[in-house]
């Protein structure tokens, strides 16, 4: 192992892993071991993939810990699905998928390392819809895993900057004032299963380990998915729950019973494969480009203000 860094994600990869999931050896912790092999520059941040003469909306994919902005969306035969097949049911649109790198060093970080990866995320769609004249163009985000928890650490930070608080600049509100919609994919949502974590942060909190940078991500990650919730009614989100063939009916029922406080959609996929489509008539395709439609059906005309 390269980092302390690195080290303490994998740590927290596996408790998150064991909380949301409800075993080891998690997607989380299967996208962490793969941290060694770091993303080029030119792979980080947004690339336009598709733009529509008369684009009314902006689709910003996000994808989890350490994939990358076109593989991670990229199927087996090749089929990048946002490029090639989306543009055809959504030609109204304006396509990005947006790239970061997990930072790592042996240092620790002032600031939990996901809070300056959403908060880049706030700056890079800033800068290209100023560049474009279309700051207030409605955004629907679509998030794979990790990535969830970055769109609303950065709608959040987004927030903040209707009143110019903690360093956000009062235009970076754009980004959140235009949200029209999210659909995260394999993403917790805010229920009872927190309660691992709490139990997890209440443990460390007291330790010599509390200020390591695991603990600040675990703290990190528990204030976003609670503070998120208490402004989520204000845009359309849906949630997709992968569902591995491979599962037995009694952990179909278990997950059955998990999150359902938002619309959802199950996909019969793994967790790395949910993301994936070989075709327009590929089953999980389908299910992701109704909710697309769905969203965009109301976005003519519609005002977009955020509640004071």
């Amino acid at each position: 192992m390269k980092t302390k860094t690195i080290f303490n994600m994998k740590r927290l990869a596996r408790k998150m892993s064991q909380i949301f999931k409800g075993k080891d050896n998690g997607p989380l912790e299967v996208e962490a071991n793969k941290a060694r092999n770091r993303i080029k520059n030119d792979e980080i941040g947004l690339k336009l993939l598709y733009d529509g003469e008369q684009a009314i909306v902006d689709i910003i994919a996000v994808h989890g810990l350490n994939g990358h902005r076109e593989k991670s969306w990229t199927a087996l035969n090749g089929v990048a699905w946002l490029q090639s097949i989306l543009p055809k049911d959504l030609p109204n649109s304006r396509i990005f998928t947006w790239g970061y790198e997990t930072p790592a060093s042996d240092v620790a970080f002032d600031v939990p390392v996901f809070q300056t990866v959403s908060e880049k995320l706030v700056q890079d769609l800033n800068d290209m819809r100023e560049a474009t004249v279309t700051v207030s163009r409605p955004i629907i985000f679509i998030a794979h895993s990790q990535g969830g928890t970055i769109v609303k650490s950065a709608i959040l930070y987004s927030e903040q900057g209707k009143n110019g608080e903690n360093g956000a600049s009062t235009d970076l509100h754009d980004i959140a004032k235009s949200t029209h919609g999210n659909i995260f994919m394999g993403t917790p949502e805010l229920d009872s299963r927190l309660s691992g974590l709490k139990s997890y942060i209440s443990l460390i909190e007291n330790s010599n380990q509390n200020q390591n940078q695991e603990f600040k991500e675990a703290q990190w990650i528990l204030y976003i998915l609670e503070k998120y919730s208490s402004i989520s009614d204000r845009f359309k989100n849906y949630f997709a729950y992968e569902r591995s063939p491979s599962k037995t009916s009694n952990q179909e029922t278990q997950m059955a019973s998990f999150q359902r406080l938002s619309p959802h959609i199950i996909i019969d996929r793994t967790h790395e494969e949910m993301v994936k489509y070989k075709s327009s008539t590929d089953d999980a395709y389908v299910k992701v480009k109704d909710v697309l439609l769905d969203m965009s059906s109301n976005i003519e005309g519609r005002q977009y203000k955020l509640n004071n």
